[in-house]
């Protein structure tokens, strides 16, 4: 095949790919909140977007300002709200659509990596695979950042190899151009940094090897003082305005993901305010290296497993299987990136290997750091985008060996193929367009708007969803998009935070209720309201709660409430 047509097929493969992804940012506004498209976490974009659009600042409820969003993103985002007016679903729909197109941007850069190094066949091939998994559908259209981000990172690593790792002398504008390039990795999602961290020893290294001049070496200087242009004042001013390094969202994700331990089984409340020991630090770990069931060429193997233990009931037997043989294929892969340094041909797929360091870093951080482990699927997509360009590397090899194969070896090699890609496109096209609801918020949101009034002021953690939908002033508890709820939380004191602001009604899910307040809604019917939103979530178990209630009773801190006529409202009422 001529060069001209491959570039033609891959054209057409990459307005396919993004064909793909606008299909599914177009679905139904309720279907993408209810079906786990778009998180909770989400909807913090979207409404601090929004109240920067309508000059309120960068604030989710409009009173308490916030960093805990990803800035890049957002700031993308409000040009769609000013132009959208005052429509919900319409600019989702518009900002899913932006995030399909740098789907499908990321997988045309992951193809040109992966060329530079094996043939057009493979190289494609990881890049549909990639972009076709069910893990990437989802990731990509979950509202957030996680796009944006896949997208300035593969871009950062193309840029890298293509113009300046790969040249004897490249000019010092590259440099400055690769830091433009690694500040806005930063700024579309904090974690860049640790790309920058392997990136720039990693060409001292080679500098090192060549024996370069110290001409080169002052150039790399230039390197982050392009960070420092697009990803220096938003760091300054978060210092400023939380005084912390981190972001409002990952200070608050740390302590909860500790909060969460015992709801999660992974150890006592109390690590939230002693800090995480061995064993959660472990779990943490252990989480981090399941998560790479879902790397894209493998994901469908490990599903495949679990549908047969469900289908025969063989009490986890095809699962456990599974997972030996992929402990096994990652010991065999890591065999064979190690061989490749031995091959003169192969040796120079090495170049890519500071990738590994940075999966690794990656990893590492959110198992003894940040937590969180519930969030390990998009905290690692990264590391789903660079397996999928050494999948390349495994396919050309594999090709290679066929050729060499008989006639039968490579029929029963096509025949295993067309199996793999009919159990990958009938789970890529399930996940992509089911309809099973996951996520509650959006209901939740319609039966508040029912059941509360419009001048009261509702506590809720997980607001994101609710406080986008609901035309009522809603207080974020649970500290992600509200610091001085983060500390109450932090120092013990929520009961006086939600009389300080003034909070009427506290709505969640009962274990959180019961986490952070002390509270068991259960035991309590004649204080709450059991959220009942239909068949479509039977055992929703979320709980709404007069805070004037909870002061009568005393049963947050040493709460006594100063309006007495307040204090024997009734309970809400439900339709």
């Amino acid at each position: 095949m001529s060069d001209k047509r491959r570039n033609t097929l891959a054209v057409c493969v990459l307005f396919v790919i993004v064909a793909f992804h606008m299909a599914v940012a177009w679905q139904d506004f309720s279907t993408l909140a209810r079906n786990g498209y778009l998180y909770d976490d989400s909807f913090y974009a979207f409404q601090i977007a929004r109240n920067i659009a309508e000059g309120d600042g960068m604030t989710f409820d409009g009173v308490h300002p916030t960093t805990g969003f990803q800035p890049l993103y957002v700031f993308l985002l409000v040009p769609v709200f000013m132009i959208t007016g005052g429509d919900p679903a319409l600019p989702i729909h518009i900002a899913l659509s932006l995030l399909a197109v740098f789907t499908g941007m990321t997988a045309y850069l992951l193809y040109k990596i992966a060329k530079r190094y094996v043939g057009f066949s493979a190289s494609l091939a990881a890049a549909m695979i990639w972009a076709f998994s069910p893990i990437v559908t989802r990731q990509t259209a979950n509202g957030l950042e996680t796009a944006i981000a896949s997208f300035m990172i593969v871009a950062s690593v193309w840029y890298y190899l293509e113009r300046i790792r790969g040249e004897d002398d490249p000019q010092a504008s590259r440099f400055f151009a690769l830091g433009l390039l690694l500040g806005l990795c930063i700024l579309s999602r904090i974690d860049g940094a640790f790309l920058a961290l392997v990136v720039v020893p990693d060409y001292f290294l080679v500098l090192r090897r060549r024996g370069a001049s110290s001409r080169i070496l002052a150039r790399m200087a230039l390197v982050p003082a392009g960070v420092v242009i697009f990803y220096g004042p938003w760091f300054l001013f978060n210092i400023i305005e939380s005084g912390s390094i981190i972001q409002d969202s990952g200070r608050a994700t740390r302590f909860l993901s500790m909060a969460y331990a015992s709801y999660f089984g992974f150890g006592e409340e109390s690590l939230a305010f002693c800090g995480p020991d061995i064993s959660f630090i472990w779990v943490h770990f252990e989480h981090a290296v399941s998560s790479l069931k879902v790397i894209p060429p493998v994901q469908v193997l490990f599903r495949s497993a679990e549908r047969l233990d469900s289908m025969l009931g063989t009490g986890a037997a095809f699962r456990i299987i599974s997972n030996i043989a992929g402990f096994l294929l990652l010991i065999g892969a890591g065999i064979a990136v190690f061989i490749w340094r031995r091959d003169e041909e192969r040796s120079r797929r090495g170049e890519v290997n500071f990738l590994l360091i940075y999966s690794g870093l990656l990893m590492l951080s959110y198992s003894i750091y940040i937590f969180g482990s519930f969030f390990f699927l998009r905290y690692f997509f990264p590391v789903y985008l660079i397996a999928c360009i050494y999948f390349a590397f495994f396919l050309q090899d594999g090709f290679d060996w066929l050729r060499a194969r008989s006639v039968t070896v490579r029929r029963a090699a096509v025949a295993a193929s067309a199996v793999y890609l009919f159990l990958f496109s009938f789970f890529s096209y399930s996940q992509a367009f089911r309809s099973h609801p996951v996520y509650p918020y959006y209901d939740i949101a319609q039966w508040i708007e029912a059941n509360t009034e419009e001048g009261e002021i509702l506590g809720v953690f997980q607001c994101g969803t609710i406080g986008y939908l609901c035309n009522r002033q809603v207080i974020n508890l649970d500290g992600k998009v509200n610091r001085d709820a983060f500390f109450a939380l932090e120092s013990g004191n929520l009961g006086e935070y939600l009389r300080d602001e003034g909070i009427d009604v506290v709505i969640d899910h009962a274990k959180i209720i019961e986490l952070f307040l002390g509270v068991f809604p259960s035991s309590m019917e004649d204080s709450c309201t059991k959220i009942a939103i239909g068949s479509m979530y039977p055992r929703c178990d979320w709980y709404a709660i007069r805070r004037a209630l909870l002061d009568e009773e005393s049963l947050v801190g040493e709460i006594s409430s100063p309006d007495t006529s307040a204090s024997v409202m009734p309970i809400l009422e439900t339709e």
